[in-house]
């Protein structure tokens, strides 16, 4: 026959202690598991390395989140211009993120944002490929507000229409195109440096306003200028 023994008040609350304790433990574990995993694992995954995108994958609209400054073409609005070269095309912007539109001499060029006018160059009529007409291009550079500078060069000789210091709003005339510099022919030739992802100064690549949204524009294609 089975004997029921008594249990007394210190064996009582010592079940009671271990049971209070291992339950506790069992919910904390499964809400670690539950909870607190996904939890680092999404913000592991928010800090991993972070995804880097080629120009291609940018003039394709493969990076689809991009909230960089959204330019204007630099000239007159409503006008069509031809790229003739884009962003790392061979030529010579081989390994460079800038545009060459093809205009002719004394088209005139707008700023594609506001900012303040930091350097320019009027005086030079020479230009062609020789390595010496590097340094001969008349140009523009604008400083913007999250301190990206726009570059605009080869204007033509006393084309350029702003001086140091002044400060100029987007699609404000600032010169006359030309041929002056590295040249083969009347273009201009837009580019913009700025800070990257990584924290470097370099060239960027730039979205545009076109009939077709905000994009990175292509080589060999029209586009219309929209504001």
């Amino acid at each position: 026959m089975l004997k029921v023994r008594a249990v007394s008040d210190k064996e009582a609350a010592l079940f009671l202690f271990c049971f209070v304790y291992y339950r506790s433990i069992f919910f904390v574990s499964f809400s670690f598991f539950k909870y607190i995993i996904p939890f680092c694992l999404l913000i592991g995954a928010c800090n991993g390395p972070k995804q880097t995108y080629s120009v291609r994958d940018l003039v394709n609209g493969k990076f689809k989140a991009d909230s960089s400054y959204i330019y204007s073409i630099p000239f007159k609005t409503g006008k069509n211009v031809f790229v003739i070269q884009g962003y790392e095309t061979p030529f010579s912007h081989k390994g460079e993120r800038a545009l060459d539109f093809k205009v002719k001499t004394g088209t005139l060029v707008c700023a594609a944002r506001e900012g303040i006018v930091t350097s320019v160059r009027k005086d030079s009529d020479k230009g062609g490929l020789k390595p010496e007409y590097l340094s001969e291009g008349n140009y523009v550079i604008i400083r913007h507000a999250d301190s990206s500078t726009a570059w605009y060069w080869h204007f033509k000789k006393d084309g350029v229409l702003v001086n140091e210091g002044d400060m100029v709003t987007d699609g404000q005339p600032i010169g006359y195109s030309g041929n002056t510099g590295y040249s083969a022919f009347p273009h201009l030739h837009f580019e913009v440096q700025g800070t990257d992802a990584a924290g470097n100064y370099t060239q960027l690549a730039t979205r545009f306003y076109t009939r077709e949204g905000a994009i990175y524009l292509r080589p060999l294609r029209f586009y219309r200028t929209r504001r």
